[in-house]
């Protein structure tokens, strides 16, 4: 009996916590090895549910999406410089990559001014992280594609291919987890670490979508994450209960074209849900609730937008989504003065 059960050590006797961005990063990969080998992928938003909380996030193509939509508006974000090392040793190697990009506005006539440049950086493996093996998982073939070996030992032409790589297959640990399976073991095993083919191409995207990322304003990301959800272009991942962390991360939700600052206190959509106290890493720091607060109080706004406007502050506001709403408020006031400045003339 002992034989067929997990070695303790094993981590898959041990289920590690969900990281929702782990897992954004892990369909990101899997994405780019579609585009390189000629497939496009139309997922723009990745959306991570568990019960009522839910984490939003931008994939490659939806950053890419951000920096189309810059484009209409006059501004083009270009990247300038793509830096790498490989460091450890081993199936423990992994690279570090550094892409340095700009965002440029530019006239009808073609002139250009500078605006700003951000640093994006990516810890990218050189070897997959070891796989578990079980029926469940699937059979790395490519006649059986997309099969599990489970469904290759319901068939004669399935079986008669598992004793093939029984004797034949090139990783001594399945080899032996077939010949197991088919001498009708129930077992869980693990699979060699695998090396990345593509680990240059994925990390050196992979850090070029974050150095873009910093400089898509977030009214944009907020723009190009509605009209993915309406538009069928998110994709939708549920996670066990009880597993779901770093909501302050993700994309903070608001309409497309909100009206007033009470518009993003109460989105269409539902906003990821996160607990916020004025303790904590996620928490605003007190410079940015006190520049909250006083645009708040500017009297380009009505009672109403500023009661929830406030009211946002004290129960949504995280450290991150808070930058968004300043952005937003301080073109409010300065688009409303600048009105009232034109009446008055």
């Amino acid at each position: 009996m002992s034989d067929t059960m997990p070695h303790p050590a094993e981590p898959a006797a041990q289920p590690q916590p969900w990281d929702p961005f782990q897992l954004m990063d892990r369909l990101d990969e899997e994405a780019l090895r579609r585009e390189l080998e000629g497939v496009a992928t139309t997922d723009l938003v990745y959306v991570v549910k568990e019960g009522g909380q839910e984490v939003v996030g931008l994939s490659k193509t939806g950053v890419d999406e951000c920096c189309m939509a810059l484009v209409s508006q006059g501004q083009v974000i270009r990247e300038e410089d793509l830096q790498y090392e490989v460091i450890g040793e081993g199936e423990d190697r992994e690279a570090l990559f550094k892409v340095k990009a700009a965002r440029f506005a530019v006239s009808p006539e073609g002139q250009e001014v500078r605006l700003d440049q951000v640093i994006g950086v990516k810890r990218q493996p050189l070897f997959y992280d070891p796989a578990q093996l079980d029926l469940d998982a699937r059979v790395p073939s490519k006649k059986y594609k997309g099969r599990t070996y489970r469904e290759l030992l319901e068939t004669e032409d399935g079986r008669d291919y598992l004793a093939w790589m029984a004797e034949n297959f090139s990783e001594p640990g399945i080899r032996d987890f077939v010949r197991r399976i088919l001498a009708g073991e129930q077992i869980t095993a693990q699979r060699e670490r695998q090396l990345n083919p593509h680990w240059y191409e994925a990390g050196a995207m992979k850090a070029a979508r974050n150095a873009r990322f910093r400089l898509i304003p977030g009214n944009v990301r907020a723009q190009v994450v509605s009209t993915a959800r309406q538009g069928g272009q998110a994709r939708v991942v549920d996670a066990r209960p009880g597993t779901l962390r770093g909501v302050s991360k993700a994309v903070p939700q608001q309409p497309a074209e909100p009206v007033a600052p009470a518009a993003t206190a109460a989105p269409a959509t539902p906003a990821p849900a996160e607990v916020v106290t004025r303790v904590g890493p996620y928490a605003p720091t007190e410079k940015q609730v006190a520049f909250y607060q006083r645009l708040a109080e500017s009297p380009v706004f009505s009672e109403d937008e500023r009661r929830r406007a406030l009211e946002w502050l004290a129960s949504k506001a995280t450290r991150q989504t808070i930058k968004d709403q300043i952005d937003w408020l301080k073109r409010q006031v300065e688009t409303r003065k600048a009105n009232r400045g034109q009446s008055a003339a």
